[in-house]
């Protein structure tokens, strides 16, 4: 009997620990008064799901836009005011959409002031050219820096290529495959 009474005891003393847990999470006042589940204080309205993340992808498309009108070094004949081929293909793309008449055209400073004015001017002049009627061009330093010729010819080879090759950044892109991520030249395989 005495085995009983005390098995009670136990069990009582475990249900009101278990009760007062959890009666403590799922209150406001929590246990002691701080309540160890809320994510937002009382009152406070959470952001929908996937606010965070819409966040941080219009922010990326918003730079990756101010990116399109800045002229780096490398878009320039070598230390000359001469736009290269493939950046006056861009500026035409840039006119086209409308871009270049809302955003400003940014050089990167080459460190040269007259030759910096010389690529203010040559700017200016082929965004004219294209149809902008007041063209905004001013040298700055660009929010997202390029890269230095070796790694941009190595991150450009690198797209493509097949996992393992000695181009390219050494990054895991391969070719679809068949079955398995096999090559599509073996039997059995989904090609």
């Amino acid at each position: 009997m005495f085995n009983s009474i005390k098995m009670i005891r136990i069990s009582v003393c475990g249900l009101a620990i278990a009760s007062m847990t959890a009666l403590g999470c799922a209150s406001r006042g929590g246990i002691l008064g701080v309540d160890c589940c809320a994510d937002v204080p009382a009152g406070a309205i959470p952001e929908p799901a996937g606010a965070k993340v819409c966040d941080w992808q219009t922010a990326g498309v918003s730079s990756a836009v101010a990116d399109q009108t800045v002229l780096y070094q490398a878009d320039f004949i070598g230390t000359s005011a001469n736009l290269s081929p493939g950046a006056g293909d861009r500026m035409a793309r840039n006119v086209n959409s409308g871009l270049a008449a809302r955003q400003t055209a940014l050089i990167e400073p080459s460190g040269d002031a007259a030759l910096d004015a010389e690529r203010i001017d040559a700017v200016s002049v082929q965004l004219a050219s294209f149809g902008v009627a007041s063209p905004m061009v001013e040298v700055a330093t660009p929010a997202a820096l390029g890269l230095r010729g070796p790694q941009a010819e190595r991150v450009a080879g690198g797209f493509g290529n097949v996992r393992g090759s000695s181009t390219g950044t050494g990054a895991p892109i391969s070719r679809p495959s068949g079955q398995g991520g096999f090559g599509g030249n073996l039997p059995g395989g989904i090609f």
